[in-house]
């Protein structure tokens, strides 16, 4: 009720000003500001009153609502303007720099207009403006300032009380945030914050300068938007791309000169991929540049060089097609080349992309036996110290084996792949280089997939800490990151928290899908849904999964998804649907999955088959005390614990409750996953339950 009544307020207070502000602009039309009298904008006023129409107001009522002649020169203003504009829609949204720039001087050109049209008019509210009232300047008459419920002429009555004229600001304000979306995405307050303080500079230089070239102040007023507001909300990267864009253009308003337009737009090609989190635009550009440069033998290594670096743009992307027709083309490319172009290490980096390409299909076996056959071959005369390019392509090649050996299920190895990957680099960069951050993430996503979230956690957000220093937050790998937190979070049995990250998150917005990456927006979808799955929101996440692209780890979260919400049969028609073989890890989840369905349909014999498959994939496959197949045993002793056969859960739930070191130092499960508290608390329902050592009891009370 107070919500609505505050709505009328505002509605009513609406009313009001506009009709003032209406009279206010009939009123300054036609004479001088020293001659128009409240009087004379009071009676102006058309509102109704008791039993009577349109009818004017008194000057004691106009100052009561104005308090001051500054409000009413702001409210003309601002009606004149509205009416100038009337039916006009923001333009089509930009993909550039320039093109940001563009739109917003195209609506401070439409301002300027406005200007010449109404010259008469904003003299008088120029005049007005600066107007203090004589009661003002009474020392013992000090005015509490009044107070204007939020609304498009309350707020322009508040702004000019001080002193400033907003009446752009409603016309500005979807124009800026339209611009501003071809690089970043603004906050909420942002664009009227920015729309308020661009329609107070163009008002003061366009009715202090009326007869200055109105394109040119269009101009120079959209510059210093793009330096006052844009660029600090996107960071530096964005001017340099600007530069870049507005070379580009220049070289193409020369003359069609081929190799000067390529050089133009391999610059912008770089500051794309290299600053910008506009990985989109990048692909796009990269596809301009290839037929530039395609046919000239002095422009083969580059050629090579953007055709692969356009190919990690669209692996990004998730268009996994292009990437591989990128990747093949820069080997071809590669292997024409020269041998003053070193081939030999170009023709490794396509065969490392192409491996890194075969992992994300779901294929890490077969890229893993690549990479590791790249890692061997750059490994050769790598020097003992030094960030040489030599070592960097090596390091490379291992952070990517060592996250191709965790996806195929070998975790012990993939987390000591990832530690000796980062300590190397903390040797030779130092522990806070960007790059040694890289490698840190990799290390935090094989523990994760190692069942040790608490120690992924702390690797993954000092990773974060560092990249923020250096990347873009809206860019891939900074919300790459902010994915990998929430799975962390939901793999810890947190999933509430996981929701709460990923909910205001950039990653999940329509701009990340369109401008960055939609493969990374649909994964973030995916780890939210799961979390609200985990959290009691099922049905919610069941229509967020729907807009998905419809993989096999969608079809699976959409099967956890109905068996949460007591729906069992149609969980088991939504794995029935899951084609194709996958990777092997990826193969027992699924089974997992069917193991509880079954359960859960009281087909206990199919049950106990599918977690028996999981288990049998154990060492011949993947690790034998991978979550997954420790998953599959922790089924196996619940089933046993329900069919009285209690003596057989000890063997069973033995692997999750050793807290021996395995090769990569630590247990088969952190302190604290739930798989582990489960298994415990089944151990003691079982009545077996583990032995505590000394070091597994607090010391303190001792």
């Amino acid at each position: 009720m107070s919500s609505y009544r505050g709505n009328q307020a505002v509605l009513a207070q609406e009313r009001r000003l506009a009709a003032i502000a209406a009279a206010s602009a009939a009123a300054f039309r036609h004479s001088d500001y020293h001659q128009v009298r409240a009087e004379d904008v009071a009676e102006r006023v058309r509102l109704p009153r008791g039993g009577e129409k349109d009818t004017g107001r008194s000057a004691v009522w106009l100052y009561n609502e104005v308090r001051s002649r500054r409000v009413l020169v702001a409210l003309a203003a601002k009606h004149a303007f509205d009416e100038f504009t009337t039916g006009e829609s923001p333009s089509e949204p930009v993909t550039s720099m320039l093109g940001a720039a563009e739109s917003v001087a195209a609506a401070l050109r439409r301002i300027a207009r406005f200007h010449q049209v109404e010259r008469f008019l904003l003299a008088q509210v120029r005049l007005g403006i600066g107007d203090i009232s004589t009661s003002e300047k009474r020392p013992s008459a000090a005015q509490t300032p009044p107070v204007w419920l939020t609304g498009t002429y309350g707020s322009a009555a508040a702004a000019g009380w001080e002193g400033r004229v907003t009446a752009y600001a409603e016309y500005l304000a979807p124009r800026l945030d339209q611009a501003a979306r071809a690089v970043a995405v603004p906050t909420e307050s942002w664009a009227k914050e920015s729309a308020e303080r661009l329609s107070e500079l163009a008002f003061r230089a366009m009715s202090d300068d009326p007869d200055a070239p109105a394109d040119r102040q269009a101009e120079g007023l959209a510059a210093y938007w793009l330096a006052r507001d844009l660029i600090p909300l996107t960071g530096e990267w964005a001017d340099r791309l600007h530069a870049a864009e507005r070379t580009a253009e220049l070289v193409e308003k020369i003359g069609p000169n081929g190799r000067s337009r390529a050089n133009a737009l391999v610059v912008v090609f770089q500051v794309l991929l290299d600053s910008s989190p506009l990985l989109v635009r990048a692909a796009e550009v990269g596809a301009d540049l290839v037929p530039l440069l395609t046919g000239s033998p002095a422009d083969g290594l580059t050629l090579c060089d953007v055709t692969s670096r356009r190919g990690l743009a669209l692996l990004r992307l998730g268009d996994t097609a292009g990437a591989r027709a990128c990747f093949e083309e820069s080997r071809r490319i590669a292997e024409k080349l020269p041998d003053s172009a070193d081939p030999a290490s170009l023709i490794a980096r396509a065969e490392h992309n192409l491996a890194e390409l075969l992992v994300d299909e779901g294929k890490p076996e077969r890229g893993r036996a690549i990479l590791a056959d790249v890692a061997a071959r750059r490994g050769n005369g790598v020097p003992q110290a030094g960030a040489g390019p030599e070592w960097r392509r090596h390091t490379l090649t291992r952070q990517a084996l060592a996250r191709a050996t965790t996806k195929a299920g070998r975790i012990v190895e993939g987390v000591s792949l990832a530690e000796s990957t980062l300590a190397d680099r903390e040797d030779r960069l130092g522990p806070d280089n960007v790059n040694t951050a890289s490698a840190r993430v990799t290390l935090a996503e094989a523990l994760l997939a190692a069942a040790h979230p608490a120690q992924a956690r702390h690797h993954l957000t000092e990773a974060m800490r560092l990249r923020s220093l250096y990347l873009p937050s809206e860019g891939f790998w900074p919300q790459y990151d902010l994915v990998r937190l929430a799975e962390i979070e939901l793999h810890a049995g947190f999933p509430a928290q996981t929701v709460r990250l990923l909910d205001e998150a950039t990653v999940t917005t329509t701009w990340f899908a369109e401008r960055v990456s939609p493969r990374l927006h649909e994964e973030s979808v995916l780890v939210r849904s799961l979390g609200m799955i985990h959290s009691g929101e099922a049905l919610t996440a069941l229509n967020d999964l729907a807009e998905l692209t419809q993989t096999r780890a969608v079809l699976r979260a959409q099967a956890e998804a109905r068996l949460t919400v007591g729906d069992p049969a149609s969980a088991a028609r939504l794995l029935d649907d899951i084609e194709g073989d996958g990777s092997v890890t990826d193969r027992a989840e699924t089974l997992l999955l069917s193991a509880r369905v079954s359960s859960a349909l009281g087909r206990e014999a199919a049950a106990e088959e599918a977690c028996q498959s999981v288990v049998a994939m154990g060492g011949d496959q993947i690790d034998a005390t991978h979550p997954t197949v420790l998953g599959a045993r922790l089924g196996l002793a619940l089933q046993r614990v329900r069919s009285d056969r209690a003596a057989e859960v000890g063997d069973l739930l033995a692997p999750l409750l050793d807290r021996r070191a395995l090769p990569h130092g630590k247990p088969a499960l952190g302190d604290g996953h739930p798989l582990l508290a489960e298994a415990m608390a089944l151990a003691a329902r079982a009545g077996s339950p583990p032995t505590r050592a000394p070091e597994d009891q607090l010391w303190e009370n001792f």
